[in-house]
């Protein structure tokens, strides 16, 4: 799928591929309502808000849709009191996937151990409580995020040396109005960028008021999710 098609695509789901009208549908508004599009159905299917309540990795076929978002960066830490602060998230964050803290204690140097996301409402009782708080013996801590920084915490039991994050990146923005990227091939699997294309025209026809074509877009969305 490329922006070209995608155009083509939409305005025909519109009926006004053969119309007057599709002179008035400007590029920018085609490029705002695809992005917008795709961030709405990365998010609905990422937290299961489709209609068989799947989450991301919930099926093979929600595994298969958005495994090429998954990301793996190193982040750098810096210590302060109980727990290990690391570098701002990537340009490209979107979602957390996994954080896992690479630490060292005595001999035992670049151990990887196993985190959990923790509200941070409740830090202060998961450090005063022995099954809860960081261990290295039990291979085991907590983690939170607080200003676009993850915490990690060690509460002086052991050292982290640097965090290796998975995480779900931002989508490429897809252009309609730079004609010299438009016959780039998207990087959404051909089935899903046709949901996104139906998403589109969705949020085009409501625009336009064109209730028809929303109840149409929208019986598509929701058979082939």
């Amino acid at each position: 799928m490329n922006s070209s098609l995608a155009s083509i695509k939409i305005k025909q789901r519109l009926s006004k591929l053969d119309s007057q009208d599709a002179r008035n549908l400007k590029d920018f508004s085609i490029e705002e309502a695809v992005n917008k599009a795709a961030l709405s159905w990365l998010r609905r299917n990422k937290h299961g808000g489709n209609p068989d309540r799947e989450a991301d990795e919930v099926t093979t076929q929600r595994v298969d849709d958005l495994q090429f978002l998954l990301k793996q960066d190193k982040l750098s830490i810096g210590n302060n009191g109980p727990y290990a602060e690391t570098s701002r998230l990537p340009d490209d964050y979107l979602y957390l996937k996994r954080v896992t803290p690479m630490c060292t204690k005595g001999v035992c140097v670049y151990v990887p151990l196993r985190s959990h996301l923790a509200e941070e409402a409740n830090v202060d009782d998961l450090l005063m409580n022995y099954d809860t708080q960081p261990s290295f013996d039990f291979e085991e801590t907590f983690h939170t995020l607080i200003g676009n920084k993850i915490r990690v915490y060690h509460n002086h039991d052991f050292t982290i040396v640097d965090v290796k994050l998975i995480y779900y990146r931002k989508p490429l923005f897809i252009h309609f109005v730079d004609k010299s990227k438009t016959s780039d091939t998207w990087e959404w699997k051909d089935d899903v960028a046709e949901l996104i294309i139906d998403e589109a025209a969705k949020i085009l026809a409501s625009d336009i008021e064109s209730l028809n074509q929303v109840a149409l877009a929208e019986k598509r969305v929701t058979q082939n999710n």
